[in-house]
């Protein structure tokens, strides 16, 4: 059977972006239209087609493995890797599944149909990108995208007519033809979606004038999402009601948020706990003292370093890490202390450090000789 080019059928180059395929089929929508076209039987066909190729090349997965396979999925094809494999006899043989399923309907008058009641919309994904302070505390941020929305004349029902819809003359209201396939068992009758109607059963007689009977229209908006504190990179946040228009009339799906934390330049997040570092000078590492530690935001910590501590050691703040998400408590803040040891030295520098040198082991008042030690290098800091 040959294969039906929908990138022919509506006129457009295959390198056609989202916005040249939406203009030549609202072009060829009016043009064929059964409501405004001569031979309305013709006409229902040919916007058949014209609606069975938007729907795949407006959609970026169903485009997609179009251009690979050169069918849309689902379509009688079978799977693409052929044989018997994995699938059992749902993928060899061009989807037994719909052919076994047909010898149960060959009479042809109770075939179901697709889409003729109202269904819900896709659900949409997209990106959003926090800094670590915000994720820290927490932030209501807008986000702009630009959709397909429930249309508000015809509130997504497609026409504002009682009597719209008309029963497809193609498959007389079934929504489903039969058609003959010949299989290695056979020749069977296969059921499969009516192309003049795309399965519902019926046709529109009088479009929605705001949204050519699409049921929606394109919308830019903007949207206030409140992300909680404490969310981490690939976390999801739900907005209800947000994603694509349902069909005809139906409730519309949910937008979701993929949340990607940038990293900070000094604090570094595992988790819930917080790492960064603080440097201090060697005569605070050999004498104590106490520092201030910035970690973010208008946070900072009180760090009291004892006598004798060496590089690396790290010192833990229980409590003040990331808020843990949709809880009271907090991680930890660990904060690792790098000594600085000076590089150039004056004479009276050098002079106090080798008296430091030659006392060794005595103990003839070693923190007197740090103290005036500390006030020539860092002037009593």
């Amino acid at each position: 059977m040959s294969q039906k080019d929908y990138y022919q059928i509506l006129g457009v180059a295959r390198d056609a972006d989202k916005n040249d395929i939406k203009r030549a089929f609202k072009r060829l929508a009016r043009e064929y239209h059964p409501d405004v076209a001569e031979d309305k039987t013709a006409a229902e066909i040919k916007f058949g087609e014209i609606n069975e190729a938007y729907s795949v090349l407006s959609d970026d997965e169903k485009k997609a493995y179009y251009d690979r396979y050169g069918h849309a999925p689902g379509a009688n094809q079978g799977d693409p890797g052929g044989g018997f494999g994995g699938g059992g006899f749902g993928g060899g043989f061009g989807g037994f599944g719909d052919l076994f399923e047909s010898l149960f309907d060959l009479g042809g008058g109770g075939g179901r149909r697709q889409q003729s009641r109202p269904s819900r919309g896709a659900d949409y994904r997209m990106g959003m990108r926090l800094t670590l302070e915000e994720a820290f505390q927490g932030v209501t941020k807008e986000v702009e995208l630009t959709s397909d929305v429930t249309c508000s004349k015809c509130d997504g029902k497609q026409t504002l007519e009682a009597d719209g819809f008309a029963n497809c003359s193609t498959c007389h209201g079934t929504g489903q033809l039969h058609q003959q396939v010949r299989t290695p068992f056979g020749q069977l009758t296969q059921v499969v979606p009516c192309g003049g109607c795309q399965g519902r059963g019926r046709t529109l007689k009088k479009p929605c004038p705001e949204c050519q009977g699409r049921g929606s229209v394109e919308k830019k908006r903007a949207l206030q999402v409140k992300v909680p504190a404490g969310i981490d990179t690939g976390k999801l946040i739900r907005m209800p009601g947000e994603g694509a228009p349902g069909n005809l009339g139906g409730p519309s799906g949910d937008l979701y948020l993929a949340i990607e934390v940038e990293a900070h330049k000094t604090v570094e997040r595992r988790g819930n706990d917080l790492f960064t570092k603080k440097s201090i000078y060697f005569t605070d590492a050999a004498l104590g003292g106490e520092v201030t530690v910035e970690v973010l935001l208008d946070q900072s910590e009180n760090l009291k370093i004892p006598a004798g501590t060496h590089n690396g050691t790290v010192f833990r703040f229980k409590g003040k890490g990331m808020p843990k998400l949709d809880r009271s408590s907090r991680g930890d803040l660990n904060v690792m202390v790098e000594v600085i040891v000076p590089t150039k030295l004056n004479s009276k520098q050098k002079k106090l450090l080798k008296e430091f040198a030659d006392a060794g082991s005595q103990d003839a008042e070693p923190a007197s000789l740090f103290d005036k030690i500390k006030d020539a290098l860092w002037g009593g800091h």
